[in-house]
């Protein structure tokens, strides 16, 4: 399990993870420069997120989130998604957003996504992507929005809602 006393060094070769801790920074505006030293107690102070938050994305890349459950019971809340669609994903309109063109031209998507979020008013954000866009959850759920993610034939659609 990944703890806060974690070193970078001792993830550095796993891509998911570096991958995800990499977007957070990137959402956050903040430019990392990492030392094998480096403990996720540090990353989560210098991303400005909460070390429970940064050790819960994390562990469920590195397929040990049932060992964060165990230390952390409390953050079973804080998991992604339930198998029942929300209610306000049923009862206000939807604003689809493909962001797998961009990736593919090698544009990060998140200056579009920030753009169609505050351009909602009341109506739900539909993110289609190759891959679970974990930090956004933790970003925009600071700022009152809900989620609700599936996979439907390896394509990620996720929808945000603020509340």
């Amino acid at each position: 399990m990944i703890d806060k006393d974690s070193k970078f060094s001792e993830i550095k070769e796993k891509k998911e993870i570096v991958s995800a801790i990499e977007e957070i920074a990137k959402v956050k505006g903040v430019d990392l420069l990492l030392s094998d030293k480096v403990t996720m107690s540090d990353l989560a102070d210098r991303l400005g997120v909460d070390i429970k938050d940064l050790l819960l994305v994390a562990n469920e890349k590195n397929g040990s989130a049932d060992e964060f459950y165990e230390v952390y019971p409390e953050m079973k809340k804080a998991k992604r998604s339930s198998d029942e669609k929300p209610a306000w994903l049923k009862s206000n309109e939807v604003v689809d957003l493909d962001v797998r063109p961009s990736l593919a031209k090698g544009v990060d998507p998140f200056g579009l996504i920030m753009q169609h979020i505050n351009e909602l008013n009341g109506r739900v954000l539909h993110i289609i992507n190759s891959f679970e866009t974990t930090p956004l959850y933790n970003v925009l759920g600071k700022q009152g929005f809900e989620h609700y993610a599936e996979v439907k034939n390896g394509v990620w659609h996720i929808y945000f809602f603020k509340a």
